[in-house]
């Protein structure tokens, strides 16, 4: 198979000013594509931006609002085009035992990793659509498969992001448009440092990052749906 790269392409990475997100938005830019990140601080935001390269452009948007995604929305949309790839990586951890559980907290697990994942994909979807072609990445969990004590919001978030995915792939794949669900165990989101290989290493946030980009690559015709990805010796 010839050499393939993501020249020309532009991803949109959500939550990408630190850990998994900003490793998945370095890896895209550095296979050549323009890359669109967002998150809630600005300033930190920025700060990744510059790290990752001059073809990284910073859009602030908390994902729990309808109002701010649909602003980053049409800003991207206006300024840098359609998405070809668009990884819905935002989310967050937390939760507790359910009788001492919040629904304040609650809310905010649901509204981050659900809600949020929904109105990010509701934003871009027509504009793929009308192209007739793209990338949806969607980092789930093992707690999506796998429920455990003291991480209920959690894991259901994870499971409706099952569920929402595989119901948004039978909506989308007549217009060439593969939705992708990658479901990562542990993961290092430090810098890559370390060996590749060995006792006592968690999964590497580098290497989801690649993984993505070898699916991007993959040919139009080619859909992997859902990805469980374990540290091999951890």
């Amino acid at each position: 198979m010839k050499e393939r790269n993501l020249d020309g392409k532009l991803a949109v990475v959500t939550g990408a000013s630190r850990g998994i997100g900003r490793h998945i938005a370095r890896a895209l830019h550095a296979a050549g594509a323009t890359v669109a990140i967002t998150g809630r601080n600005a300033e930190t935001l920025a700060d990744a931006a510059r790290r990752i390269g001059a073809h990284c452009h910073p859009y602030v948007c908390d994902q729990r609002s309808e109002t701010a995604v649909q602003t980053m929305a049409q800003q991207v949309l206006a300024e840098r085009g359609t998405p070809d790839i668009l990884v819905n990586n935002a989310g967050v951890g937390g939760g507790g035992p359910v009788e001492s559980l919040s629904l304040a907290e609650w809310d905010r697990i649901i509204g981050t990793n659900l809600t949020g994942v929904f109105l990010t994909t509701r934003a871009f979807v027509p504009a793929m659509k009308a192209r007739s072609r793209g990338d949806i990445f969607m980092i789930g969990s093992m707690s999506g498969k796998k429920g455990d004590p003291g991480a209920t919001a959690y894991a259901a978030s994870k499971f409706g992001l099952q569920g929402f995915s595989q119901a948004l792939t039978y909506e989308v794949r007549g217009h060439n448009i593969r939705v992708m669900v990658l479901n990562p165990s542990s993961v290092d989101t430090r810098e890559d440092e370390g060996p590749e290989y060995g006792t006592g290493l968690h999964l590497h946030a580098a290497d989801l990052a690649e993984m993505i980009v070898h699916l991007a690559c993959l040919p139009g015709r080619t859909l992997f749906r859902d990805m469980d990805i374990w540290g091999t010796n951890p």
